[in-house]
């Protein structure tokens, strides 16, 4: 409705109002004068008589504040009782305390949305079962398995077999008058060397093989006393890891419960389109045993990261976009801090941003930590939604259930 128009209604009941007292008596007038300065001064006197309202809600109040929330998904708040949604589990009612403001995040990284740092006794963290670490700063070692076979490779026996006769093929025609001849010899060379590069040696394993003078027997047949070769099937995930002279371990039935260590000669450069795996060429020196040919391994390689920030994976509570673990402050609070995840390495990971060596973190029970954090950090939001109420005009409170000031 526009100005104009509510002037213009206003007008006229004004007009109606000065026709229907024109129309009273005389003491009748009088006594609607009388009726009407007497409310006037009811609602005078009741405005200066109120005494003033403080702005802002009372903490009681706020602290009485109840919600009903799911023990496993704290995002689920609702104002009456019934069950999660989620879960189907009865919800339980939550009462705000002074005690549930969050912290600010540590100055390695900012406090994760949604939460809220908590306070536990010693009995409590007891009850839950909560265990806590520390941050080790200490070398990182990944180990990468594999499934390994004894090698039995006549192809690369032949083709070892192949470049050595080229090699000394070529030392006979040196001094040839014909220069096609040398030539030809040349290429021999370079064609059996590049197929021994194809199925994964290198250059100095190749230079190695040329200086020697003789190809690797043992990639038939070994025998108990001789250098044995296991060939380990290597994911491609995990190929960039790999490189030769890292160590590793070979274990399987047939050694008896014997674990032999070995050393990474070479690693194909061609991946299998199968099976999505590179094979990993691993010497043992003086194999103790007889190793039957394609008999099954297990291979264990180790795989040197260096010094990294270490702590125990199950410690990192993660939703696939952020990471975080809780730090005890030793007073019984534990504070959520975002990290980031650098390498994983069987069950720890190291952790590049976040954390510093030393901190002491919850490793055990910490979901249900975090349950209480996400609990305390919805209220915590609640109370500020409720501090930017409107401000109630004189002998007026703020309702809840209204939504609007009576």
């Amino acid at each position: 409705m526009k100005i104009t128009e509510i002037i213009e209604r206003v007008k006229q009941e004004w007009q109606k109002l000065r026709e229907w007292y024109s129309r009273l008596t005389p003491k009748k007038q009088v006594l609607v004068l009388i009726g009407t300065g007497f409310l006037l001064f009811l609602m005078v006197w009741g405005i200066f008589d109120q005494p003033p309202r403080q702005k802002g809600v009372d903490d009681h109040t706020m602290s009485q504040y109840e919600i009903w929330t799911c023990p496993m998904h704290p995002e689920v708040q609702m104002a009456k009782p019934g069950q999660c949604p989620i879960c189907g589990m009865n919800l339980v009612k939550k009462e705000m305390s002074s005690s549930t403001a969050p912290t600010e995040g540590h100055k390695h990284s900012a406090l994760p949305a949604g939460h809220a740092k908590v306070t536990l006794t010693m009995e409590d963290v007891q009850k839950i079962g909560a265990k806590l670490g520390v941050a080790e700063v200490k070398p990182l070692i990944k180990v990468v398995d594999a499934v390994g076979r004894a090698a039995f490779d006549p192809e690369l026996y032949t083709a070892q077999r192949e470049f050595l006769e080229s090699v000394q093929h070529l030392k006979d025609v040196k001094n040839a008058p014909l220069e096609d001849v040398r030539q030809s010899a040349q290429q021999m060379v370079e064609s059996s060397k590049l197929r021994l590069k194809i199925l994964g040696l290198s250059d100095a394993q190749i230079k190695t093989l040329e200086e020697t003078g003789k190809a690797g027997g043992s990639l038939l047949l070994p025998k108990p006393g001789e250098d044995a070769w296991v060939y380990a099937e290597v994911f491609e995930m995990d190929i960039p890891d790999i490189q030769p002279g890292l160590k590793a371990k070979v274990s399987g039935w047939s050694l008896e419960g014997e674990t032999l260590e070995g050393t990474v000669v070479s690693v194909d450069r061609v991946i299998n389109p199968t099976t999505r795996t590179a094979k990993a060429r691993i010497q043992i020196e003086k194999v103790p045993t007889q190793l039957w040919p394609e008999a099954y391994f297990d291979v264990s390689i180790l795989v040197p990261l260096g010094i990294k920030v270490v702590i125990p994976s199950d410690a990192v509570l993660e939703t696939g976009k952020e990471a975080w673990v809780f730090v005890a402050d030793g007073s019984g609070g534990f504070e959520p801090r975002m990290v980031k995840i650098g390498v994983r390495a069987g069950e720890e990971v190291s952790i590049t941003e976040g954390l510093s060596g030393g901190e002491r973190i919850v490793t055990s029970a910490n979901f249900l930590i975090d349950s209480e954090s996400r609990l305390k950090g919805a209220i915590e939001a609640m109370k500020k939604e409720g501090d930017t109420r409107p401000e109630c005009p004189p002998g007026q409170e703020w309702h809840d259930a209204m939504q609007m000031c009576m």
